[in-house]
């Protein structure tokens, strides 16, 4: 159980990253290179994908993408019609409403990406699926790693 969890999270995280680069790609610098498949590349180097793992898995994102963008469109929407309304008084109303809308667009973006984790998973084999936990443990110690570095830099100034 402890080691499904764990592969789902990284095969979630991978999701996440896909879906931030295509997020991403609509800015000016157009995603910084992470779009065009970049994801999709590096699981096939890190697992080891057949080409029918790959149409399988990019054929997911796709369909991914279809139905997040819209989501990740509402709210940048609603932050926008938000920021808009601004005029120097607060109306707690006004803000718990807001708050709402975000949550429950979250909520439908996360049961999206939790979706499409499982369904990447269901392509890979046994020992993909346990390469993928291991490369998302290397991440996330990594990603503490990087963490305590920059808790650690503030009191390491006030410090001085």
């Amino acid at each position: 159980m402890y080691k499904k969890f764990f592969i789902i999270t990284a095969i979630l995280l991978a999701v996440a990253a896909g879906l931030t680069a295509s997020v991403s790609a609509q800015g000016p610098h157009r995603g910084f290179g992470h779009r065009d498949g970049w994801m999709l590349k590096h699981m096939t180097k890190q697992l080891n994908l057949t080409e029918a793992q790959q149409a399988q898995i990019k054929s997911i994102m796709a369909e991914e993408r279809t139905k997040t963008k819209p989501l990740m469109q509402q709210l940048r929407q609603n932050e926008q019609a938000q920021n808009a309304s601004v005029n120097g008084s607060f109306d707690e109303a006004q803000a718990r409403a807001f708050a709402s809308k975000q949550t429950q667009i979250m909520s439908d973006l996360i049961v999206e990406k939790q979706r499409t984790k499982s369904q990447i998973y269901s392509v890979l084999t046994p020992d993909q699926r346990q390469k993928a936990l291991q490369l998302m443990q290397q991440h996330e110690q990594r990603r503490q790693e990087r963490l305590q570095k920059k808790s650690e830099q503030p009191q390491q100034t006030q410090s001085k």
